[in-house]
């Protein structure tokens, strides 16, 4: 059992690294393909964006195939676009290519969640779970740094190399998996019926600014570390992977904090220390020379990838609560919130280079914090009448 779910995790690896490793790649593909910094980082919006849009379409129209089938062709989509990536001779290629392995993602993680599920006794499932998505966070830890340092050594279409075969090394796996019986499939119906209810459209509202504000600095994170620290290739892939660890007891803390503390004190700690650390690289750009640069940089990671990966859990807990009777529909959305928000965040930072600075980032980040910040107030404060009169 829990080999079967590795294998499942591996593949979320693998489009977790795939997904986000151009953040340490933008300015070695900005010089490769003669385009901006700006420009590059549409890498990001244009997977991130495509990802949200097609998920619940493409689910929906293979939810009666096999889920083993399902698994090994997205993988197969996700591999052969990367692999594709490497060879690519302009930045318009490789945006199709971003856009075909986004599509390929779109379909295998829901499924690959699915399947977890179904593999599981009800009472292990939300573990089960819990290590699919693990294998997206790990790639925060592992595989973007990874992919950073030989981007840096050996150009980042090597990086590409990596990815697909990680996906390769996913597919062979996936073919091992027992036949696992299809879910019941939901409708395009049912999921828009979904977001007619205030509650749960707020709380995709709240994911989708809050992991804007946390892309509109990853993005481009790898320039900005570069622009504060002095640093190269092999010390910004440091940070990062110091970044990943914060964000590993992010994800735990979500988790925890969604069993023991209230969820709306424990997310407007979250966005109140999200939007903090992104304003915090705001001023250390301005401070670049001085000698608190590095562990200002060092402070900022550790509560960006605390409070922004804390963020996540919590609100699948918290959609999974408001529409209990549709929770798998209520889910596949809120994912679908989190690539929006990630898509639309990259798309701001772009705008924000290209009308500011690096400086620009993170008070820019820090306003869509604190954005969400004030939804989550605004919706709890409507929410105070209606239980008073219950009670």
């Amino acid at each position: 059992m829990r080999l079967r779910l590795l294998v499942l995790a591996l593949g979320t690896f693998a489009i977790g690294t795939g997904s986000f490793v151009f953040a340490g790649l933008l300015e070695g593909v900005a010089g490769d393909l003669s385009v901006s910094v700006g420009t590059a980082g549409n890498l990001v919006t244009v997977f991130a964006v495509t990802y949200a849009v097609v998920s619940p379409i493409l689910v929906t129209l293979t939810g009666s195939v096999a889920p083993r089938k399902i698994l090994f062709a997205a993988m197969a989509v996700f591999a052969a676009a990367n692999l594709a990536a490497v060879f690519a001779p302009t930045f318009g290629l490789l945006l199709a290519c971003r856009v075909l392995a986004a599509c390929g993602a779109a379909v295998f993680t829901p499924t690959a969640l699915a399947v977890a599920a179904g593999l599981s006794p009800p009472e292990e499932r939300g573990r089960s779970i819990s290590t699919i998505t693990g294998g997206l966070t790990v790639s925060f830890v592992v595989g973007i740094p990874l992919g950073s340092i030989i981007g840096t050594y050996a150009g980042w279409r090597m990086t590409f190399v990596m990815v697909a075969a990680l996906g390769v090394v996913a597919m062979l796996g996936v073919r091992a998996l027992p036949d696992v019986e299809a879910p019941p499939v939901v409708g395009l119906k049912e999921r828009v019926d979904a977001l007619g209810q205030p509650a749960v459209l707020a709380a995709l509202g709240l994911t989708t600014l809050g992991l804007m504000g946390g892309f509109v600095v990853f993005t481009y994170v790898s320039p900005l570390l570069a622009e504060i620290t002095g640093f190269g290739g092999a010390g910004v892939s440091g940070l990062l992977f110091l970044f990943g660890v914060a964000a590993l007891l992010g994800n735990w803390l979500g988790g925890y904090g969604a069993d023991h503390i209230g969820y709306a004190r424990l997310m407007a700690a979250i966005l109140a220390l999200l939007s903090l650390s992104l304003l915090g690289f705001s001023l250390l750009v301005a401070s670049s020379e001085t000698a608190l640069a590095l562990p200002g940089t060092v402070a900022a990671l550790a509560l960006w990838g605390v409070a922004g990966f804390a963020l996540n859990p919590l609100q699948q807990y918290r959609v999974s609560q408001l529409a209990p009777s549709t929770r798998n529909v209520a889910l596949s959305l809120n994912a679908s919130a989190i690539y929006l928000g990630q898509g639309i965040g990259a798309g701001l930072g772009a705008l924000a280079l290209a009308n500011g600075s690096l400086q620009t980032l993170g008070w820019t980040g820090s306003l869509c914090a604190l954005a969400a910040l004030a939804l989550l107030l605004l919706t709890s404060r409507a929410k105070r009448p209606e239980v008073a009169s219950e009670g």
